[in-house]
């Protein structure tokens, strides 16, 4: 009897498995991009817009002239938050007023 048991056991869960209505179907698109833990996004570099702006004109920028014009104000808000970085790295620095907005120069040109 243990024999028939045994031998019945597998056919069981089988229809089990059937009658829950999971079948095995593969499943249409492309299969899920699988990325290992701890892999996010990149930090920033160093080298910055702004910086790239200023080596331009090493005479000094400011922000609306690295935006290229006063009413460029969508430039302005983006540039803002990475002048900040630039200032706090002291990759930049501001160093007077023109047209009552700060003139920003690179600290590698202030020597000049």
């Amino acid at each position: 009897m243990n024999t028939e048991e045994q031998g019945a056991a597998p056919e069981e869960e089988e229809n089990s498995s059937a009658e829950s209505g999971t079948p095995e179907v593969k499943k249409r698109g492309r299969p899920p991009i699988v990325r290992p833990a701890g892999q996010g996004a990149k930090p920033p570099a160093a080298e910055n817009k702004v910086v790239r702006l200023l080596e331009k004109n090493p005479l000094g920028m400011t922000l609306p002239e690295m935006a290229g014009g006063p009413r460029q104000i969508k430039r302005m808000k983006t540039l803002r938050p990475i002048l900040a970085d630039a200032i706090r790295l002291g990759l930049i620095m501001p160093v007077s007023q023109r047209a009552g907005h700060t003139v920003y120069k690179l600290v590698k040109n202030m020597n000049r």
